[in-house]
């Protein structure tokens, strides 16, 4: 079971993320946004951060420059979820330093894909 946080403010698709991931054994919580995020990362283990881009707070590509360099979670696969198209998304997560990157709306069988090929 690997713990994961889902760092998304539409509540419908973190909720959404978080049933895909529970549903499969793994322990999911929720972040709205990037201030509960950082305050969520202090000091617990994480194997996995999924961000979405578009926060109230902040931008993700800032959250993941915070979560990298000030959290201790440099070792720790960071998934950009994203409805930008699969080629446009799939540069944007390599040029900012993304591990990966999923499209939205979820489709289970590719999410699932992406979040075990950062767990096994």
């Amino acid at each position: 079971m690997a713990t994961i946080i889902v760092i998304e403010d539409i509540t419908d698709s973190a909720n959404l993320a978080k049933k895909i991931l529970n549903k499969h054994g793994h322990e999911a919580c929720i972040a709205a946004n990037g201030e509960e995020a950082l305050q969520f990362v202090c000091g617990k283990e994480i194997d996995l951060i999924l961000l979405d881009l578009g926060l109230p707070d902040v931008d993700g590509q800032t959250l993941l420059g915070l979560l990298r360099l000030n959290y201790g979670m440099e070792g720790v696969p960071i998934v950009v979820c994203t409805a930008w198209p699969p080629e446009s998304a799939k540069k944007m997560a390599a040029a900012y330093g993304f591990d990966g990157y999923i499209s939205k709306p979820y489709k289970v069988a590719e999410f699932m894909s992406v979040i075990n090929q950062f767990l096994d």
